[in-house]
This record gives structure tokens, sequence and C-alpha cells, in this order.
């Protein structure tokens, strides 16, 4: 039996943000579109309980997102604000949860033209997020329990540094051949694959990365399951 579905409900009773319910209730949808005004930069927040994410580029505004959610479940906030020249865009779950067979599917899609930082937190469910055509410098993940896959498989031209902190599952992590890549993993991972990566000086390399130039970044620190680090070629 998968281990998400066993983890699952103990993990998220304990944090008390759900409530056990049979009836889900009639699904809702709603999209939403935040312009970033006269922001230089952003920061978006995702705080997600339970359900399906999607994160990718091709956004015409500064993120547009489509949900779908059963109504016991609840709406998603999703909201924008500025300070000075920073935006910071937010999505997420709140208040008291309710869990059973329910439906909640976040698709958000990102602009590119402004830098931009993520720091998303995950309950339990499936997380695909594509970075590679977004201009990234920073990037904090808090996995819950579940799945996720990140594409890191970017062009880019600043160093962007990543956090990847594991729950219970596997991350399954894409990286670039042309960019620089130094990744430090360790701590309670269950286990780790690579390829396309040497070891050196107890770091993970590819071919590309040379000290002092521009790199992608990464720390990864495991709870249980699995870390897979590939270098697409």
């Amino acid at each position: 039996m998968n281990i998400y579905w066993i983890a699952a409900p103990a993990l998220l009773a304990m944090t008390g943000c759900v409530e056990f319910h049979a009836d889900p209730g009639p699904t809702r949808t709603f999209e939403q579109s935040l312009e970033a005004g006269k922001a230089d930069n952003l920061r978006a927040e995702i705080r997600m309980g339970v359900g399906k994410l999607e994160v990718e580029g091709g956004g015409k505004a500064a993120m547009d997102g489509s949900f779908r959610y059963s109504e016991n479940l609840g709406k998603p906030d999703v909201r924008y604000e500025q300070t000075g020249f920073r935006g910071r865009i937010v999505v997420e779950s709140h208040g008291q949860k309710t869990i059973g067979d329910v439906e909640n599917e976040w698709k958000l899609r990102f602009g590119d033209k402004l830098p931009i930082d993520f720091d998303v937190k995950l309950g339990a469910g499936e997380s695909k997020m594509d970075l590679s055509a977004l201009p990234v410098r920073n990037v904090d993940i808090n996995m819950g329990v579940g799945e996720l896959r990140l594409n890191l498989n970017g062009a880019y031209k600043r160093d962007v540094d990543v956090k990847v902190h594991g729950g219970v599952g596997e991350a399954h992590i894409q990286l670039p051949k042309g960019v620089g890549v130094i990744v430090d993993a360790s701590g309670g991972i269950g286990e780790i694959n690579v390829k396309g990566l040497e070891k050196r000086d107890g770091k993970y390399v590819n071919a590309a990365y040379d000290a002092g130039r521009p790199a992608v970044r990464m720390q990864v620190r495991g709870g249980v399951g699995e870390i897979h680090l590939t270098v697409v070629e």
C-alpha cells in the first residue's frame, strides 16, 4: 500500500488543519489573475493543505490561476500585496478544512517578466513545479506527504538558491546541463539517486559547475522518502 495513503491522514490530523468528513460537497471552480502593478520583483507564497498543485510559466499576468475544489474543503485564498517595488503573491488554504473524497486542484501560471522567489509549503498530495522558463532567484519548498516533481532545467543567468525540505514520499528534481549545479543533500533521506552528477567534497556537482560562476545551488534536507536528482541531457 502506498505510504502516502497511510501517513497522510495521521500527519494532517496532527497539524490540526483538517477535519475528517465523508461528504466533500459539490465541486466548485474559479479563475483569478493577479497583476504586478509597479513591482520590479515578486515573491510567491503557496500554502496547500491537501490536493494537487501545478506551477509553471506562461502566465500573461504576474499569475493566472485556475482552481477546482470541493465546497466543504473551502475556497483557497488568492491575493496580491505590494510594498515599495516588492510584490507578494499569496495562494493558500486557510481555516479548518475537511478531508475525505475531495477535489482540490490548483493550476498556477506565472509570468516571466519579473524576477521571482518561491516559498512553498505542502501538506498531502502531488505537486508538479516547472520553473525552467521563469526568472527564479530563490526557491524554498517544504514537502509534506506525497510526490514532488520539480523542473529546474533552465538557462539561468544568475545564481538560483534552492532549498527542499523532504517529507514522506518522493522528490524528482530535474537539473540543467549547461548551467552549473551543486547539491548538498543529507539528513534522513531514505535514498538519493543521481544521474549526471558526480560527488566532490561531499556534494554533488555537474560537469558545468565552476566555483564562482552562476549556478543552481541546492540544499536538500530529507525526511522519510527518496530524492531523485537528474541532469537533463
